[in-house]
């Protein structure tokens, strides 16, 4: 069985994954030693960045055995595509402007729905294999 569907989210997270670890980096560069454990961008940085790797490895290794059990394809893109809208949704909406926490609020209640509607699928196949 080939695993077709879950590589363009895997590839898009992955580029996110980089960005993500970039804007720690430039932070770390920033504060240069002093003040990493104070200074709130650094921060929030490494936060976003720590939500991103907590989440994002589950969620996609749920896609790829739903995909080799055969989930129909309009559900592996919808599961996808909602997981990389959850993220950027999380990862912008942590930054401190008006309206952000609302974003990121959403944000991490789509990467649970996903995870969960996932998570289920697999359930789901399991018990359709043992009938």
């Amino acid at each position: 069985m080939t695993i077709h569907t879950t590589l363009i989210y895997a590839g898009l997270l992955g580029l996110l994954l980089v960005v993500l670890s970039f804007n720690v980096m430039q932070n770390w560069v920033r504060v240069t030693g002093k003040g990493l454990e104070t200074d709130r961008g650094m921060r929030r940085a490494e936060r976003i960045l720590s939500s991103f790797v907590e989440y994002v490895p589950l969620a996609l290794i749920l896609l790829v055995l739903i995909e080799m059990r055969g989930a129909p394809i309009v559900i592996l893109h919808t599961l996808g595509s909602a997981l990389v809208a959850a993220r950027l949704m999380h990862a912008y909406g942590s930054n401190p402007f008006q309206g952000a926490g609302i974003m990121r609020f959403f944000g991490a209640q789509l990467t649970f729905i996903v995870l969960a509607t996932a998570s289920m699928a697999c359930v789901f196949y399991y018990g359709l294999s043992r009938v």
